[in-house]
């Protein structure tokens, strides 16, 4: 059975409004068994995952612009 996909088109642009998050302390397992540190991330039912992908970019410092190629993101180097 053949599916057909696309033409696939981004609407708007990157930025924007975000939304109010809940964080959670949790631990995860990584590939060897060993526990890492995470947090569980919720913006409940009144915002929708871009919302959330948006606050979560804004909170990590990446900055966006666009040129003639296009959209761009800056995110700051690990220190």
């Amino acid at each position: 059975m053949s599916e057909q996909h696309g033409p696939y088109h981004r609407q708007g642009e990157p930025g924007g409004q975000g939304c109010a998050v809940g964080v959670l302390p949790i631990s995860l397992r990584a590939p060897d068994g060993s526990l890492i540190a995470a947090w569980l991330l919720d913006a409940g039912t009144e915002a929708s995952e871009l919302e959330l992908l948006r606050t979560v970019a804004a909170r990590l410092g990446v900055c966006w612009g666009h040129d003639d190629l296009g959209w761009w993101a800056a995110v700051p180097a690990p220190q």
